[in-house]
């Protein structure tokens, strides 16, 4: 008698272990595992937001007062900062395009070094600060400056990195 009910014991033990063991590898395949990021779709990520064309307009700024329902359209209107003018970029000659876009790649070259372990971002530093220096006010100092600011922040003071070096609003 006592042999029938560890028969029974077992058989509900081997079948809840069989239960949990298919449940688990029917999970596992629903899921599509995703694929591991590497370094070449980090370069991806950051080529394509580092070139990208800059916001040419600035987005309408509203003020957190709010306008009472009483309030006159125009009183709402002046309650309202204006939208900023598109951004104007100082138009290079072809001789300063050429210079100003050569200094880009290999900035975006060191960037990529940057990443790795045991390399610094020094020499894209350098190229960024030169490209600001020589073509204030270009697509490309504004880009450079970007750069810039996507350092890590530590990074950013090891390289003394000044705020106007960051401002992209000038």
């Amino acid at each position: 008698m006592n042999t029938v009910w560890l028969k029974i014991a077992a058989t509900v033990v081997l079948l809840v272990v069989i239960f949990v063991i298919i449940s688990k590898v029917a999970n596992q395949m629903s899921k599509p595992a995703e694929p591991e990021r590497t370094v070449g779709d980090t370069f991806r990520d950051d080529e394509k937001r580092l070139r990208a064309e800059p916001n040419l307009v600035e987005p309408k700024v509203v003020e957190s007062n709010a306008v009472e329902p009483n309030a006159s359209a125009q009183q709402a209107a002046e309650q309202q900062k204006p939208a900023a003018e598109p951004r104007q970029f100082r138009k290079l000659t072809e001789d300063e395009e050429a210079g100003a876009s050569q200094l880009f790649e290999l900035a975006i070259t060191q960037r990529k070094m940057g990443r790795l372990p045991g390399i610094t971002y020094g020499a894209m530093v350098q190229y960024c600060r030169e490209i600001i220096e020589r073509y204030p006010g270009s697509e490309y100092a504004y880009k450079a400056k970007r750069m810039l600011g996507d350092i890590p922040p530590d990074k950013r003071e090891f390289f003394h990195i000044t705020k106007d070096e960051l401002d992209l609003s000038k």
